[in-house]
């Protein structure tokens, strides 16, 4: 801005007048000479079809992010297809490549292998549906290649707490342990009566498939027992009955369903080599496909990683997946448990990538829960399953509320009640056999799918932040509350893709500091060429807005940019537009408002400015809020604009009957809160969505809408129990 206080030396003022009154004729002559017609052929020139660099950039962006989302994940020896169109709640890709090493697997409990080594496709038991890790049943899992142990705990846990822990089982308090070349099982069978036994014997191949317990050395209530059973032909059979879906005992032999000695998820598992050692018992898996497991670069050393398709976790779905599982403590065992996953996920934190891949920290799962014995009518202990899919119809009456009506749920789910699945008929779906033929699954009322809430809309409550659609053009939130709406009716709102969806504002208060209004133009409006107006920088006082900069007259004369000043007030025209009208024009230091006015000349024929949401109109600058910024589009009803020192206030009224976004009571400071609806966030599909985005590590938040990518990478994801996602810019790494 040009310093009024100056004054030039005595000696130059007759040589300045002289200039500028030469100039003032030039002035008048070339208005004279171009007219309207020339002034319209300028506007026409602005190069208004080419779109702003920000724009261009944004759209290169999205094209490299979308050739990421499309990719078609391979690795050692194994490869996905794409089954289906790739869309914003579904990659396509049928199937997820599992890779674990140095695990301690529970399925649930006790219940569980060390995982040595291990690769694995995971597929989901109904077709075009997600993998959901709340539901065991939706996914079966193929391992390829691996080498798992159960020790004496697991072994104990898989005859003593699953085989034979139903109401009427013959068999109760087994212990298992492992020695060199057998296994030893002791505990209590029913004779009339409860009466102890122990069992030595072989553990062996039956099949690719079974593992058969045959018995050797035989010992009741304290007597060797095994010559006198043989010498009457008496055999383990003739004494109990078993015959459950896991297992049968022929003879002496107790055969066993190796794909069934664990609760759900189904493991296919083709067995080529069994070892029984004090360490446990060793199976080694081989189905043939894969010559030796080559590690991709990001397994963890202690951990999984889970490639491609769709994975559910409570609320959120990571498509086309690309996720690392590590243990908190690099030195301790790492245990996982799949039925409790919830308990260590809200435990630990994620970080994200920029190309979207995840990295998730969690502790060891913590000590089993005790769970009853199963019904006599399953003849197998079911309750595992039914005590998992308990907890998850809990969990998924708070993670499928829509708040905003007293917090009741939006739908009644159906109560622990268990039935077995219909065949589902479709073509990518798992054979019925292969799948729960004899575990109970759940019975839930959803409104929707598991990829979809058809719930409320999506709302944001935005408090004391800086908000930056990009590089510095934004604004600071007081306090807003806006509704985030696809374009396309049904579809979540991406939040990468800022063409896709409008913010509609339903009440608030910003700040547009001067700063950012000049980056608006400079870097946005003002980015096209030829134009008139040039590197505008505002500053206010007293009420009013200056702005300078540079201007050519229609866009081209003369060859250089000549210095311009305005002073000017700015007033709301209608809910949506606001306007700039300057009552002080001034080129080289030469005011230029009275002679333009006196000569009926508007300000807009000699320096057109036409641009998506700006336009010179007569002698005012009329600003459409709705499309003024890069998009999304901002849509909102203007009450007030004040023009103070800091910058320019808007307000909006606030709109009657709107939903609203409820912030937690621990949500304080400086956040944004999203609530309600689908939001896809990186790849990752948000159902129902609740997440709050907070910077501890400042007093107020900056958040880049553009960016967000970035800002997300550098901190921490934590997963709260309710499925609620805590995003923190400012975590340490």
């Amino acid at each position: 801005m040009f310093d009024r206080q100056r004054r030039p030396a005595r000696g130059h003022l007759a040589l300045r007048a002289a200039g500028l009154s030469a100039l003032a004729g030039l002035f008048i002559s070339l208005v004279s000479l171009a007219g309207c017609g020339e002034a319209a052929v300028a506007a026409r020139a602005q190069g208004v079809d080419a779109p702003p660099r920000i724009e261009a950039l944004k759209s290169q962006e999205l094209e490299r992010e979308r050739q990421v989302r499309l990719r078609i994940p391979s690795a050692s020896a194994m490869s996905l297809t794409r089954t289906r169109e790739a869309t914003l709640r579904d990659s396509g890709i049928g199937a997820t490549m599992l890779f674990a090493r140095d695990v301690d697997f529970r399925v649930t409990g006790q219940l569980g292998f060390v995982i040595h080594s291990m690769a694995a496709t995971m597929t989901p038991t109904r077709a075009g549906e997600p993998i959901v890790f709340d539901d065991p049943t939706s996914v079966a899992i193929d391992v390829h290649r691996g080498e798992v142990t159960l020790d004496a705990d697991r072994l104990t846990a898989v005859f003593g707490q699953y085989l034979f822990d139903y109401a009427g089982a013959p068999l109760r308090d087994l212990r298992v342990t492992p020695a060199a070349g057998e296994l030893r099982v002791a505990g209590r069978m029913w004779r009339g009566a409860w009466v102890p036994f122990a069992l030595a014997g072989q553990l062996t191949l039956g099949s690719p498939r079974t593992l058969v317990f045959h018995a050797t050395r035989v010992n009741v209530a304290g007597v060797e027992a095994d010559r006198l059973m043989h010498a009457a032909h008496v055999r383990m059979a003739d004494l109990l009955t078993v015959d459950t879906p896991i297992a049968r005992l022929s003879g002496n032999d107790i055969v066993m369903r190796a794909a069934r000695l664990m609760p759900p998820p189904v493991l296919s598992m083709t067995i080529v080599g069994v070892k029984v050692s004090p360490e446990g018992v060793t199976l080694t898996l081989d189905d043939g496909t894969l010559k030796t497991i080559e590690w991709p670069a990001r397994t963890p050393a202690r951990g999984m990683l889970l490639v491609g398709g769709d994975v559910k976790f409570m609320r959120s779905m990571p498509m086309n997946l690309d996720l690392a599982l590590h243990p908190l403590d690099e030195q301790a065992p790492f245990v996982f448990d799949l039925y409790r996953y919830r308990d260590q996920l809200s435990a630990g934190y994620m970080t994200f990538r920029p190309d979207g891949a995840l990295d998730v920290f969690v502790p060891s799962a913590a000590a089993p829960v005790a769970v009853s014995p199963g019904s006599a009518s399953a003849r197998y202990n079911d309750t595992f399953l039914r005590a998992q899919q308990h907890a998850l119809e809990t969990a998924r009456q708070t993670w499928r509320t829509v708040p905003g009506n007293g917090n009741e749920p939006r739908e009644m789910v159906a109560g622990a009640t268990m039935t077995e699945p219909r065949a589902t008929g479709e073509k990518n779906a798992i054979a019925p056999d292969r799948l729960r033929a004899s575990w109970p699954a759940p019975s839930i009322a959803t409104p929707g799918t598991e990829r979809a809430s058809h719930g409320a809309p999506t709302c944001a409550h935005l408090s004391n932040v800086d908000f930056f659609v990009t590089g510095g053009i934004g604004f600071h939130v007081r306090s807003l509350d806006v509704q985030m709406v696809p374009k396309q009716p049904g579809d979540p709102v991406d939040l990468d893709d800022p063409n896709q969806y409008e913010i509609r504002i339903v009440g608030g208060e910003v700040l547009e500091p001067w700063p950012a209004m000049a980056a608006l133009f400079n870097d946005y409006l003002l980015d096209y060429s030829p134009r008139s107006l040039n590197a505008l920088s505002l500053t206010a006082h007293d009420g009013v807005l200056d702005v300078t900069g540079g201007v050519k007259l229609w866009n081209r004369v003369p060859g250089v940019w000549m210095p311009l000043s305005m002073t000017g007030t700015i007033e709301v025209l209608d809910a949506r537009h606001l306007a700039y009208a300057p009552n002080r024009v001034s080129v080289l230091g030469v005011p230029q408002a009275g002679l333009l006015r006196a000569l009926h000349i508007p300000l807009a024929s000699l320096t057109p400015l036409e641009r998506k949401g700006a336009k010179l109109t007569g002698d005012r600058l009329v600003f459409d809020q709705y499309t003024v910024f890069p998009p999304p589009l901002l849509a909102g009803r203007l009450e007030s604009a004040e023009v103070t020192d800091a910058g320019l206030v808007l307000k909006f009224a606030r709109e009657a009957g709107a939903e609203l976004a409820h912030p937690p009571a621990h949500a304080k400071g400086s956040y944004v809160w999203i609530e309600g609806g689908d939001v896809k966030m990186f790849d990752a599909l948000a159902v129902n969505a609740r997440t709050l985005i907070h910077d501890d590590s400042r007093e107020t938040m900056r958040f880049d809408l553009y960016d967000y990518r970035r800002d997300v990478a550098r901190g921490r994801v934590r997963m709260r129990a309710d499925g609620t996602l805590d995003v923190s810019l400012g975590a340490e790494r």
